[in-house]
């Protein structure tokens, strides 16, 4: 671990750096913390400004250069900042159920997604956190440039599809009642395109592995993530579901890693040889899909780890 790739880089890395970190930290205390109390408040204000400060030092970061400097990363940014103000809001009006809901979504979906692709080899963090003299097969380019090259490159309908998709995300984040086959559409169609994407392109043999490995760990996380959650079942068999963030996120999860195989089949294949991408690449499309799906199924009320609450019988026999 070194340093030396962030105090050389540019202030505005450096500033977006050390707000990020402590964000990053500072959140998963206060989601791990008592609500409500006078300490969580504090911490949620303090954890606000830094997210907000986190954001905006984005507009000045050009590694990618698809319209006079920006990028779609930088749409990121732009939800940041509105999701910012509506926790404000929904904090204001003491709408404590969809403050947690925009929290959540706002932690693991900015400072989650972003933090997986910033220890992408050739990244400063990377070098940060591993160092300059990690053993890679063969030369790694700078990654900043080839995401760059990818995204003016690729075809103008993945735009309107990512749209599409954080659309279909943001619908799953409200209360609704459905009936149990359209519950299970979406996470049946994005499973099956994740597992037919991974096995129809060039795979390792630690890809290989890794496949499965992502679809019983997504399943089992997405059941156990739902065990304590009661099936409320309605005539005509319809089903009263919950918002939920965990779609949206799973969803941009996949996008991103499909994004980035392309770009690495198109400006560097040799880099799909090494572990680490391949781990990721094929690992986490498939733990998102089978946590949607498990997910999905668990509010349909198919769930092994649910715990069951049984009421104890005040009935004894002689």
């Amino acid at each position: 671990m070194t340093l030396e790739p962030l105090l050389t880089a540019s202030p505005a890395i450096q500033f977006h750096v050390f707000t990020v970190v402590p964000a990053a930290l500072l959140g998963g205390v206060m989601l791990a913390r008592k609500k409500g109390t006078p300490a969580h408040r504090m911490l949620g204000r303090v954890w606000l400004v830094l997210m907000v400060l986190t954001a905006l030092s984005t507009f000045l970061i050009h590694g990618i250069n698809m319209f006079h400097g920006f990028s779609p990363i930088h749409i990121l940014s732009l939800v940041v900042l509105v999701s910012a103000f509506e926790v404000i809001r929904t904090a204001r009006t003491r709408n404590f159920i969809r403050l947690q809901r925009v929290v959540k979504s706002l932690y693991f979906g900015a400072i989650g997604i972003a933090a997986l692709f910033t220890l992408w080899p050739g990244r400063i963090m990377y070098e940060v956190v591993f160092g300059h003299d990690v053993a890679l097969a063969g030369p790694v380019q700078d990654t900043g440039s080839m995401a760059g090259q990818a995204a003016v490159g690729a075809p103008i309908w993945v735009w309107p599809l990512l749209a599409a998709l954080i659309g279909l995300g943001v619908s799953r984040m409200r209360d609704r009642e459905m009936l149990a086959w359209r519950l299970m559409l979406l996470p049946v169609i994005v499973l099956g395109i994740s597992v037919l994407t991974s096995l129809s392109g060039p795979m390792t043999g630690t890809a290989m592995a890794t496949l499965p490995a992502g679809l019983v760990a997504g399943a089992l996380a997405g059941w156990w993530s739902m065990r304590m959650t009661a099936v409320r079942r309605l005539p005509g068999n319809r089903i009263a579901v919950k918002g939920e963030f965990v779609s949206l996120i799973a969803i941009l999860l996949i996008f991103a890693a499909r994004f980035a195989t392309g770009t690495l089949q198109a400006t560097a294949p040799d880099m799909l040889e090494m572990a680490i991408p391949a781990v990721v690449l094929a690992g986490l499309p498939a733990f998102s899909a089978a946590l949607m799906a498990s997910r999905a199924l668990a509010q349909a009320g198919i769930n092994p780890l649910r715990v069951t609450h049984r009421r104890l019988s005040g009935h004894a026999k002689c």
